[in-house]
């Protein structure tokens, strides 16, 4: 009797083993940028705001982020929703077999994994990545950049976008871009520029 029941056994384990998800349905005409990618304490999406989701999809995230006027999409860990305004550097590419984590939202359809996050982008900005341009000085007197818009998020963060850099701005040492950004627990370790300093990204199309 022993050696059916492990065959039994044995056999339903290679069945769980073999199961594939199925495919995501991406609304809003978005378009899937990744479909595994390596993620990092400090995020590869950009400007990330991360929620926590009982019933997230990857459908669920993107509508989420559209909703908010993101660009940038990425399901991770099952339950987190990442949103953001574009691609911090070139991310790298993982397994689709790494985003293994069922969405808490829908069993049959996979959200990421543990640092392994699918992207989706928004058609209203071709592809590309954000890159540091090193960190200026920023005063009233001496701008770093023209036309400032300030954003705060539930987060505590602050969100500052501008257009185009003022006549004469300044580098600084990167050392003076040394401010912790303050994050929520959990969410690893990033720099948020200094004061009177301004760390500078600058959005790159991809070919």
């Amino acid at each position: 009797m022993k050696t059916p029941l492990l065959f039994a056994i044995a056999f339903s384990a290679s069945i769980l083993g073999a199961y594939a998800f199925d495919p995501p349905n991406i609304p809003l005409n978005w378009s899937t940028a990744y479909a595994c990618a390596v993620d990092t304490g400090s995020r590869i999406i950009a400007n990330d705001i991360t929620v926590q989701d009982p019933n997230n999809t990857p459908a669920s995230c993107v509508e989420r982020c559209d909703s908010e006027n993101y660009i940038y999409a990425g399901v991770e860990y099952s339950n987190e929703c990442h949103c953001g305004t574009g691609l911090v550097g070139t991310p790298q590419s993982a397994p689709v077999t790494d985003c293994n984590m069922a969405c808490t939202g829908d069993p049959d359809l996979s959200c990421g994994g543990s640092f392994r996050i699918q992207v989706y982008k928004s058609p209203a900005l071709p592809g590309g990545g954000w890159a540091l341009q090193g960190c200026f000085v920023d005063t009233p007197t001496t701008p770093a950049f023209l036309t400032p818009v300030h954003q705060s998020f539930s987060t505590n963060l602050e969100f500052i976008d501008h257009y185009g850099y003022a006549p004469g701005a300044e580098y600084a040492d990167e050392s003076e871009c040394s401010t912790l950004c303050p994050l929520p627990p959990g969410e690893g370790q990033e720099y948020c520029g200094g004061v009177q300093r301004l760390m500078v990204y600058k959005y790159a199309k991809w070919p």
